[in-house]
């Protein structure tokens, strides 16, 4: 009686132990794995912030790019985000390019700048603790590279400023090409709407050759948020609801994003989370309702259209190239109520 009580516990063992590794693997392979890269404006604070908040991202980096402001600006912004959320010591941010790749950046007066000099609207954060600066690293291509070489095909990379980071990764390192899972891209226009010029997107005239060089030479899906899609009204929240909805006391981060917002909004009623938009859809796709699938490239000489992105509409339905065209905006809002509301993430959260 004792032999089979002990084969029965040594198979009770052993079978406990095979669902708790079951249940590990299952478990990985539900982590999706991204690299965030980003100009670091508050819409790419709020997309980061949801991206860390939901439980199924792996953000394996961040990576800084020239766009909102200058990438060590950028970082710092980066830097007060994720001390807000008491991740700064486990989630690597790198500085990338601080230029465009090939013509001269352009030259901007920065009162003219949207958000301020800094990229958070120049606002006086002294209350706050010091960030530790030492914390921003260098070499964002080299470890855009290890990590996608260390999990391929486990990989996406959602772009939120212009796309020099990437255009240089998929330029010195060909073979992640086949190796990123997929592309996420806030940038480009649908109809040659534009933001920056008549007919271009900020992130995609920043660096139009970077832009061109991502769309040409990564093979895989580049799901993009064009302009004339963020711009939706149905998706353009105003400022009234912003203020009144999601003013949090005890959130840190929506605290550090009050003041960057109001201060950038002025009399305008209108707030556009459109990086916001771009990660919400990566996690949770069913919020997409309208999608169409184009070949397409960038416009680099047109004098009127340069940096525009353009469709192939005669092959609609095919190409590498995936247009959202339309998002559930009451979805949308439900989502973004539940972000503010709570910080469980944050340092000091229960």
């Amino acid at each position: 009686m004792g032999k089979i009580s002990a084969i029965v516990g040594v198979a009770l063992a052993a079978f406990m132990i095979f669902i708790i590794v079951a249940d590990s693997a299952e478990a990985n392979q539900s982590i999706r794995r991204v690299i965030v890269d980003v100009d670091a404006g508050p819409d790419d604070a709020w997309a980061l912030y949801h991206l860390l908040s939901s439980p199924q991202v792996k953000v394996e980096a961040i990576s800084c790019v020239r766009g909102n402001t200058n990438v060590t600006m950028v970082g710092r912004n980066v830097l007060r985000i994720l001390t807000a959320m008491g991740k700064e010591n486990e989630i690597p941010v790198f500085l990338g390019s601080d230029e465009r790749l090939i013509t001269p950046g352009l030259v901007v007066d920065p009162k003219d700048m949207y958000f301020g000099a800094d990229g958070f609207s120049d606002v006086d954060y002294s209350h706050l603790p010091p960030l530790n600066m030492a914390l921003l690293r260098t070499g964002a291509i080299g470890e855009h590279a290890r990590l996608i070489e260390k999990y391929p095909s486990e990989i996406t990379f959602i772009t939120l400023g212009p796309l020099t980071n990437l255009a240089l990764l998929l330029k010195v390192h060909p073979s992640t090409r086949q190796l990123i899972k997929e592309v996420f891209v806030m940038g480009g226009n649908r109809h040659g709407v534009g933001n920056t010029e008549s007919a271009a997107e900020f992130n995609f005239y920043n660096d139009p050759e970077s832009a061109n060089i991502v769309v040409n030479n990564y093979p895989g899906l580049i799901t993009v948020f064009p302009w004339e899609t963020v711009s939706l009204d149905h998706l353009v929240m105003n400022q009234t609801w912003r203020f009144e909805t999601i003013v949090s006391s005890t959130n840190p981060v929506v605290q550090i994003l009050n003041p960057a917002e109001r201060k950038s909004l002025g009399e305008v009623d209108n707030w556009m989370p459109c990086d916001l938009l771009v990660a919400m859809a990566f996690t949770n796709p069913e919020l997409i309702t309208k999608r169409k699938q184009y070949p397409g490239s960038v416009e680099l000489a047109g004098s009127l259209t340069r940096g525009q992105l353009v469709l192939n509409h005669q092959k609609e339905g095919t190409g590498n190239i995936v247009i959202v065209d339309d998002m559930d905006h009451a979805a949308v809002e439900r989502m973004i109520m539940g972000l503010a509301a709570e910080c469980k993430a944050c340092a000091g959260s229960g």
